[in-house]
């Protein structure tokens, strides 16, 4: 499944690159960029994240194509897993696309549902059924960390659309392994 999405990536790439012919969407210094991504974890546990990031630097690399973002992460799988992360990202841009890879540090929250056990009793002695919780509900806040690969193609000046894949396959990391989104550049 991951070499058919891989595969499927990259010739979207090769596509939209051969159309590129403007510099649209370069996310440049002082740029700010809003994304909202929908992704798989473990392929089946959808997650939905929100991010932004700042453009600290630009124009650098021997081309003048490279910038860094900084910003935040917040992601949630509806109910289990909840991400509140810093983000860091490494761009290099070819006219209106960007190929990135970044990284996020922060807390991630996980919920545990309460585990009830049902002893049914003995009338003849008796002792009444009951259901006795053996462990609460709790939230479990833990070290949240990931890092991704990334490519958004730019419509125009400030609308986008990108992918992100996160190839550590652990649940309990804070982003999908493949994610989908639409962004905003301002």
């Amino acid at each position: 499944m991951r070499k058919v999405i891989l595969v499927l990536v990259l010739s979207l790439a090769v596509v939209f690159s051969v159309s590129a012919r403007t510099n649209e969407g370069a996310f440049t210094k002082g740029s700010s960029l809003v994304g909202a991504n929908f992704g798989m974890k473990a392929f089946v546990v959808p997650h939905f994240g929100l991010s932004y990031e700042y453009c600290i630097l630009s124009g650098f690399y021997s081309s003048g194509r490279g910038s860094l973002g900084v910003g935040a992460y917040v992601g949630t799988t509806f109910g289990s897993l909840h991400a509140f992360n810093a983000r860091v990202t490494l761009h290099n841009q070819f006219n209106n696309m960007d190929f990135y890879l970044g990284m996020l540090h922060g807390v991630n929250v996980l919920y545990t549902k309460e585990v009830v056990t049902h002893f049914p009793g003995n009338p003849h002695l008796g002792i009444p059924a009951e259901d006795k919780v053996i462990t609460p509900a709790s939230w479990n806040p833990h070290y949240g960390f990931d890092f991704f690969l990334g490519w958004r193609w730019a419509f125009n000046e400030n609308w986008g659309m990108n992918v992100e894949l996160s190839p550590l396959p652990i649940p309990w990391f804070s982003q999908p392994l493949v994610s989908v989104g639409a962004n905003f550049k301002f």
